[in-house]
């Protein structure tokens, strides 16, 4: 009859407690790198996207005639369109307090109104909310649209907020990570 070897003589010893948490740590530490380069980046591209849709959705309304007026708010930038057929012979002015007229991307976000074709002319805006006078002469019409500001506000809001709530993901991930591998 045989008997089992002694205990200690021919015994296996049990393996090694395995080290965990590794892969926490290491999506921790790469979650906080991409969220600091994230909160840099994002609420400028979350600001230009929202602006970029704000500018492609504003719909023109139009003033009635070559003239009209138009309640302006601080918040707001404004573009002015005349029909494409009179984009090119329409001079136009913005009357008001203190309005600032900018022609320098004129031409660049032609729209319809009623199913007209309008090509934009200019933008204005205001630095005190105030009633502003449009006129275009050698157009037969002038629209306006409103492009809020406050949405492109909102939207770098969300930039900054969501890398960071990401950031605070990451680093609980991380501080998970190094008490499992303390642990184990």
């Amino acid at each position: 009859m045989t008997y089992p070897a002694p205990y200690g003589t021919y015994a296996q010893q049990p393996p090694p407690r395995k080290k965990r948490g590794m892969k926490r740590i290491i999506f921790g530490v790469l979650g906080i790198v991409a969220n600091g380069i994230g909160l840099i980046v994002m609420p400028f591209v979350a600001a230009f996207a929202v602006a970029i849709f704000a500018v492609l959705t504003a719909t023109p309304v139009s003033l009635g005639g070559s003239s009209g007026t138009v309640d302006a708010t601080e918040t707001s930038l404004y573009y002015v369109y005349v029909p494409t057929a009179d984009a090119g012979s329409a001079t136009c002015t913005v009357d008001g307090g203190t309005v600032t007229w900018d022609t320098a991307d004129a031409g660049q976000l032609p729209t319809a109104v009623d199913g007209t074709e309008y090509s934009d002319v200019g933008t204005f805006q205001v630095s005190t909310a105030q009633e502003v006078t449009v006129t275009c002469e050698g157009a037969e019409d002038v629209a306006v649209s409103d492009v809020g500001f406050l949405g492109t506000l909102v939207g770098g809001a969300i930039g900054i907020a969501i890398p960071v709530l990401l950031g605070l993901v990451a680093i609980a991930l991380l501080i998970w990570g190094i008490i499992a591998r303390v642990r184990s």
